[in-house]
This record gives structure tokens, sequence and C-alpha cells, in this order.
């Protein structure tokens, strides 16, 4: 399913969430479509604008040590700068 057709899905839906509950919910997709192999960038991008998805992208990335807009592989060697 792609990321664009679930982020209209969640534009629609997200009125009929009650503002106290949209953090977790927005929590709940985010890992759910994280864990359905949907890169955060990718994420980020479907969902541009949104608040809440938008934080909790950052909160998933906290969690889970990830650095947001990062392209720094440190199991690359090409991307060791120790030089």
């Amino acid at each position: 399913m792609s990321l664009d057709f679930i982020a209209e899905v969640w534009e629609a839906l997200r009125y009929h969430i009650d503002p106290n509950d949209r953090k977790d919910a927005a929590d709940t997709l985010v890992n759910l479509l994280i864990e359905h192999n949907h890169d955060a960038g990718d994420i980020k991008d479907a969902f541009r604008g949104d608040k809440a998805i938008g934080k909790a992208l950052a909160y998933y990335a906290e969690q889970h040590d990830i650095e947001e807009d990062s392209e720094y592989n440190e199991d690359d060697p090409d991307d060791n700068y120790d030089d």
C-alpha cells in the first residue's frame, strides 16, 4: 500500500480522533509503517506538514537511536572520517 494513500487516509481520519489521543495514534501509525519496512524519510515526505506524524517520527528516532535525515552509516568503511 502506498504511503501517499495512507497519508490521505490519516488526513481524512485524524479529525475524528480526539486531540488528546492523536499523539498515540500517530505513534502507532509510525511504528506500524516502519515495521512494514517503510523508510522514515519516505514517511516524512508522504506526511509532510503533519505535526503529529513529525513528532512521532522524531520520537521513534530518539527511542531507536536513529539520526534523522542522516545518510551517515558507521558500518560503511567509506563513511569513516577518522583521517
